[in-house]
């Protein structure tokens, strides 16, 4: 009975919720002027494909083309989105023995789809680093603490808490094993502090907290001192890395956020959700311009469902139709 209950209980307030429905459709036209792709092999040797990926999870992928620095394509593709998402890419492969080699990408944010809709767009291929494939959010909660040490001098202590993550990418098609590093970065130091691993999961609950020391208790006797220096607080930043697990295979980086400590200046106490950003702010070693480019057709769809009740005088109408002479 309590069961049936609950199912039913769920039911309604599912019912009262507005449902958006995303999909998306458009073309793989061709690729033009295809630059260099990492190996021995000349592109012009190798033949090439496409993917489509919802941030970092494929969903469509193209046949492969002839060997040709400007392949065509011409694949059309339709598919819905079942969750949020960050950006929409495009990916170009060279086709290799061993294995597939990147030759450039076409990401696109979720918020920019609509300046592209319906119309074919020529776009500039972009490196692909795997420093620079992130997505995600971290939740982090920091505060400053005033200690008060046996000798009664006074010292500052910054505590970190990496509370949870949100939206990790799949690795290999799976669910990854994220944990994460916080370190507190400073002209002269740097200390580094670590979470546990979470198992096969793309939202990690951490729940875990840090402390670092902020000024040194000897540089501190009275509490009227307790504010820390501007010069200080201007120089410190909070690092936070995300990494899955690798076991034996090398660990694979997933972003980091920096938040700086004079954050805390006004208000000893911060809570907030970061994006994920590239390593070292994604910097890119070769120019967009030598790789080539792709045309593509792009539409994307975003229908809101409201409640079932909201559409209760349309049925009604639609059910008396018959009747109207």
């Amino acid at each position: 009975m309590y069961c049936t209950y609950t199912a039913q209980t769920m039911a309604e307030e599912d019912d009262t919720r507005i449902r958006i429905l995303q999909s998306l459709r458009g073309k793989i036209c061709e690729a033009k002027n295809l630059g260099p792709c990492p190996g021995p092999n000349r592109l012009r040797d190798l033949c090439t494909f496409c993917t489509i990926s919802l941030d970092q999870e494929e969903v469509f992928r193209t046949k492969i083309s002839e060997k040709s620095p400007s392949p065509f394509y011409g694949e059309d593709f339709y598919f819905e989105i079942p969750r949020p998402f960050q950006y929409l890419s495009f990916y170009v492969y060279a086709k290799s023995v061993f294995r597939d080699l990147p030759v450039g990408k076409v990401a696109i944010r979720k918020e920019d789809l609509c300046k592209f809709s319906g119309k074919e767009h020529w776009f500039c291929l972009q490196p692909v680093d795997p420093n620079s494939e992130v997505q995600g959010k971290v939740h982090l909660e920091m505060r400053l603490n005033e200690l008060i040490t046996e000798n009664g001098s006074v010292c500052q202590q910054l505590v970190v808490r990496i509370i949870e993550c949100q939206g990790l990418p799949l690795i290999n098609g799976q669910s990854c094993d994220p944990y994460a590093t916080v370190s507190l970065v400073g002209p002269a130091r740097s200390d580094q502090k670590k979470t546990k691993v979470k198992k096969k999961t793309s939202d990690p609950q951490f729940e875990e907290t840090f402390y670092f020391e902020v000024t040194r208790s000897s540089s501190y006797t009275k509490k009227s001192h307790f504010q820390v220096e501007e010069e200080d607080i201007e120089k410190l930043e909070i690092k936070v890395d995300l990494w899955n697990n690798g076991n034996l295979a090398q660990d694979v980086f997933l972003g980091e956020t920096r938040v700086s400590v004079k954050i805390l200046r006004n208000d000893s106490f911060h809570r907030a959700w970061y994006l994920l950003q590239p390593k070292g702010n994604g910097n890119k070693t070769s120019k967009p311009d030598d790789l080539g480019s792709l045309r593509l057709n792009v539409t994307y769809t975003e229908d809101n469902v409201l409640p079932s009740d909201c559409y209760t005088p349309l049925r009604t109408l639609l059910l008396k139709s018959p009747e109207v002479k």
